[in-house]
């Protein structure tokens, strides 16, 4: 895939520690795929609990992480910051285990859009998403995002 620049993330997507999952990122020139970058810190909250002595990245976190990566691709798309949310998973699987101090790289396709970029008030997105550890898909998924002009 040819990709643009990195993309400064904080500036196209709202999220802030600690719930922000994307530490750097890149779109391709076409503006319709995002591959994003996070490395799990072992201090992440959720460690602490999922599970004792043997912790892993919840799966519920890989797919927030697939959401914002496509959320970004959105914004740049859009040239700003627009609400909108995540309101579908479809075939969700986790394929291997993810762990702390490991970099997981999100790769995120637009698939399909449902409305007028510049008159309908919302719209609808679908993207294919996958998620490799060293070069090993540790998991995929279907992501649909709608934005929203009015809410």
């Amino acid at each position: 895939m040819m990709l643009s620049e990195k993309i400064d993330v904080q500036c196209f997507l709202p999220h802030r520690a600690p719930f922000l999952f994307i530490d750097e990122a890149a779109v391709d020139f076409s503006r319709e795929q995002v591959v994003a970058t996070h490395t799990f810190m072992p201090d992440e909250p959720y460690f602490s609990g999922h599970f004792p002595g043997n912790p892993i990245v919840p799966g519920v976190v890989l797919i927030e992480c697939m959401a914002q990566a496509c959320r970004l691709l959105l914004n740049v798309r859009m040239a700003r910051v627009v609400s909108g949310y995540l309101v579908g998973v479809e075939a969700a699987k986790f394929l291997s285990l993810v762990r702390p101090l490991q970099t997981v790289t999100f790769n995120c396709r637009l698939d399909t859009h449902l409305g007028d970029e510049e008159h309908k008030d919302v719209q609808m997105y679908s993207f294919r998403c996958s998620a490799f550890v060293d070069q090993v898909r540790c998991a995929r998924s279907y992501l649909q995002l709608y934005k929203s002009t009015t809410y």
